[in-house]
């Protein structure tokens, strides 16, 4: 498999992925515990958390532990920060003033784009399992007999 065909298989797997979920905007003032969000930072939030997740961030996603009108605590699953670079973490839990979260976004599993995530994985594995099958990929082509051994002269045994 040569380095383009890698990278679009690696493309269209996290496509196939990603497209189990859907984000909504949070439709209540408080996001219910075990909801996984997403929040851009507020110019000031950036400041404010800077000691807690690291300068310059953007925009973080968590699972909510707890939230109330002056503060939300998120196991945190991912921070992404200016420049691009985007650092995964391991569920730790960090409280955020509510004033540091804006344009908050619930992420929900779809079943109805699973399925069809499922489906096409599926229909991709037969179509390649019987390609192969029509090509001979799947066959031994050594069918003879065994080669003739070489036989050692001095090897004692």
């Amino acid at each position: 498999m040569s380095l383009g065909q890698s990278v679009r298989f690696a493309a269209s797997t996290i496509l196939f992925l990603g497209a189990c979920y859907t984000a909504h905007p949070l439709e209540s003032p408080l996001p219910q515990p075990a909801a996984i969000i997403i929040a851009q930072l507020t110019d000031s939030g950036v400041v404010a958390m800077a000691n807690a997740i690291g300068p310059g961030a953007e925009e973080v996603e968590g699972v909510v532990s707890s939230a109330d009108a002056t503060t939300w605590s998120l196991n945190l699953i991912r921070v992404d920060h200016r420049g691009g670079s985007s650092v995964m973490w391991n569920h730790e839990l960090v409280p955020f003033p509510r004033y540091a979260l804006t344009s908050v976004s619930e992420k929900k599993f779809d079943r109805g784009k699973s399925w069809l995530a499922g489906g096409l994985l599926t229909a991709g594995a037969i179509a390649a399992a019987k390609l192969f099958h029509a090509l001979g990929a799947d066959q031994n082509p050594d069918t003879g007999p065994i080669g003739q051994t070489i036989r050692v002269l001095g090897g004692g045994w």
